[in-house]
């Protein structure tokens, strides 16, 4: 009988690190891990707090095809002090075999863009505690089909370097799954129901050198009635998170040139030096697009009255903020400061 003393990813929900060789139930090798966890178009509040707080449940979710599906890992730290990794996600179509060259070159990125997870994207916890990614690993999905999602953490006493020429036969794969819990893996499943029609491929975000207060605001000319729209970042630090859940069009009037508008969005404080990638994406919900439609996500600042630059920037109305968004705000005054635009031809 031999117990693991690391970070270490569970093979199903049941597994507690020992490793009894000769002896090991049936089910022990699977490639379903509860800790390698999709959870679909939307970034997850307070992951730390809710993933640990799920522990003996598998609450992944297939994922989605064409967005940007948010993936998260935990650990359970079964060393007798507090340690921390490094870890790293990869995917590979769906294989009876996950010999590493097939994955060791499909390493996943995080919202941020981060692949040097050796350096960033660290999780820690101490001794029995669970360690939890804050930031998520972001895969925009292909078409439908069956990938596996291969989990890696990296610490001082267990490196786990992904092996790229010796795992070549059988008994060396055999080998190298049994002999390394700071790997997990997983079989996953992308579906087409409730993909976007439309997604962007990354917009860059940089926040500069200032904590402020950013509204991120998504405006929809002649978007259909009933269709719906959504915009995300996964990068942890703003309070609250970039992210705009999926919100369907209400019905408007036409405005005096026959357009119809629509704005929504969310008031977030976005901490210095904060980078990541914005996305929004749209669902037609089998509605036709209208002539001339186009979905803009705009970057607002807004300050109160007692800033240098008040009376020089524009109240809400101005901006054509919705009548709810310009109560929101009302006393402050803004400006656009950057947008992204994608017109539907």
């Amino acid at each position: 009988m031999t117990q693991y003393n690391d970070l270490f990813f569970r093979v199903n929900t049941g597994d507690t690190g020992e490793r009894d060789f000769g002896n090991e139930p049936t089910n022990t090798i699977a490639y379903q891990s509860p800790d390698i966890i999709p959870q679909g178009l939307v970034p997850t509040l307070n992951p730390a707090e809710f993933f640990a707080g799920n522990y003996s449940s598998d609450v992944g979710q297939n994922l989605v095809e064409s967005g940007d599906n948010y993936i998260y890992l935990r650990a359970k730290n079964l060393a007798a002090a507090a340690q921390s990794g490094s870890v790293s996600l990869y995917a590979v179509p769906a294989s009876l075999l996950l010999y590493p060259y097939l994955w060791a070159n499909n390493e996943l990125q995080t919202s941020d863009k981060n692949v040097d997870n050796g350096n960033k994207n660290i999780i820690k916890a101490d001794s029995g505690k669970i360690a939890v990614t804050d930031n998520p690993f972001v895969w925009r999905a292909p078409t439908p089909d069956h990938y596996c999602l291969i989990s890696r953490v990296s610490t001082t006493a267990h490196p786990n370097p992904v092996p790229t020429t010796a795992v070549g036969n059988m008994d060396q794969l055999t080998e190298f799954i049994l002999d390394n819990p700071g790997f997990g893996w997983r079989n996953v499943t992308i579906v087409d129901a409730n993909k976007p029609d439309y997604t962007t491929k990354g917009i860059n975000f940089d926040q500069g050198s200032s904590t402020a207060m950013v509204t991120f605001d998504i405006k929809c000319v002649n978007v259909p009635a009933g269709a719906s729209v959504a915009f995300s970042a996964g990068t942890p630090g703003p309070s609250p998170l970039i992210s705009l859940g999926k919100t369907m069009v209400p019905e408007t009037l036409p405005d005096q040139d026959g357009n119809r508008n629509w704005h929504t969005g969310i008031d977030c404080l976005v901490p210095a030096n904060y980078k990541t990638t914005i996305d929004y994406s749209y669902w037609s919900n089998n509605h036709a697009p209208l002539p001339g439609m186009s979905i803009t996500v705009r970057v607002l600042p807004f300050v109160s009255s007692d800033h240098r630059l008040f009376g020089r920037l524009f109240t809400p109305e101005q901006l054509g903020m919705s009548p709810e968004r310009s109560k929101a705000l009302a006393g402050k005054r803004g400006i656009v400061l950057g947008s992204h635009t994608t017109v539907f031809r």
